[in-house]
Formats: C-alpha cells, structure tokens, sequence
C-alpha cells in the first residue's frame, strides 16, 4: 500500500500535540488557538493568495509566499 508522506507528517504531528495535551480535547483546541496566535503574522490571507498568484516576478512571489 502506498504512503503519502505529508499525510504520514501531519499525522504525526497531530499525535504529539494530542500527546503534549494530554489527549484532552478541549486542551488540544486551546493549544491550536495558541499557536495560530503566535504565527499569525506568518500566515497569508485568501486576499494576499490571490495577489501572490497574479505577480509574474518570481521573487516577489517567493516573499510573498513566505509572509
């Protein structure tokens, strides 16, 4: 059977923050909220998406891309 590798990552990585919350639901959603907090300056909107998806310079959508 075939594995998908990004699958098999995100899976993981759901399992250790379940871990971390001590398989406590309500923890584990708390925590999420808490990280999306924290990166929230690192992630891009639907409305940068679309600018970033109509730039034709490379390098601009690598920057735009990592906001």
């Amino acid at each position: 059977m075939w594995r998908d590798p990004i699958v098999e990552e995100v899976r993981k990585a759901r399992e250790e923050l379940f871990k971390q919350s001590n398989y406590d639901l309500h923890t584990f959603f708390e925590n999420i909220k808490k990280i999306q907090e924290e990166r929230k300056a690192r992630m891009i909107s639907k409305k940068d998406k679309d600018m970033c998806s109509k730039m034709s310079d490379v390098i601009e959508f690598t920057q735009c891309k990592d906001k």
